[in-house]
């Protein structure tokens, strides 16, 4: 049996430094601001949603009231003129308090959402070369908890025909979709940049 000499475990060493001196840098995504932004503007919705939610807990018969208004058609039917041919729509303003309270479960539940992805964000970028995966996959399961909260306000305001007295609001639920989608692309860009830039250095060097 061979014994290894000093000089050759020496040597062997040496070349296992030279290794970890060549190893990969961390992942690009952190490098070019990305998953800082993405992380930053997802934590502003989620507290915007969470302030949202609070705000509907503690003052909630204001927006029972808009919600039994819209849903009963009230403004519609007294018109007299405007979407006349729609008021077989309307439901009981009775069902508003229920259906705002389902609301609000699941405005907590969504906000609850988008702070896991922020702080899985944040993890991952206080750790250099941490996988993203996690943090955009949890993102996307927040984000479309958030857009499917506003696909149901608009989907629901164009059957009780809100945009005939509630255009601003229903302005308002479209912009916040667009935002929540746009928010999803840049996110799943992450992974596809990092590769780019991280075969561009590998390529380079």
């Amino acid at each position: 049996m061979s014994v290894e000499s000093p000089s050759a475990r020496v040597t062997a060493h040496r070349r296992v430094l030279d290794r970890l001196d060549r190893a990969p840098e961390p992942a690009a995504g952190v490098r070019t601001g990305l998953a800082p932004m993405a992380v930053f503007v997802l934590g502003g919705i989620a507290l915007w949603l969470s302030l949202i939610a609070l705000n509907n807990a503690t003052d909630f018969d204001t927006n029972r009231t808009l919600i039994g208004d819209t849903i009963s058609m009230k403004a519609i039917i007294a018109d007299h003129a405007a979407g006349r041919g729609l008021a077989w729509r309307a439901w009981s303003g009775g069902a508003a308090g229920p259906l705002f309270a389902a609301i609000i479960a699941y405005q907590v539940l969504t906000a609850g959402f988008l702070w896991r992805a922020v702080v899985t964000g944040i993890r991952a970028i206080r750790t250099p070369g941490a996988d993203l995966t996690p943090f955009v996959r949890r993102t996307n399961q927040a984000l479309m908890m958030f857009a499917g909260l506003f696909l149901f306000f608009l989907i629901g305001g164009l059957w009780f025909a809100y945009w005939l007295h509630l255009g601003p609001a229903q302005q308002v639920h479209f912009t916040l979709l667009v935002v929540g989608a746009l928010l999803a692309i840049l996110v799943n860009l992450i992974p596809i940049v990092e590769a780019v830039l991280e075969r561009s250095r590998t390529t380079g060097s």
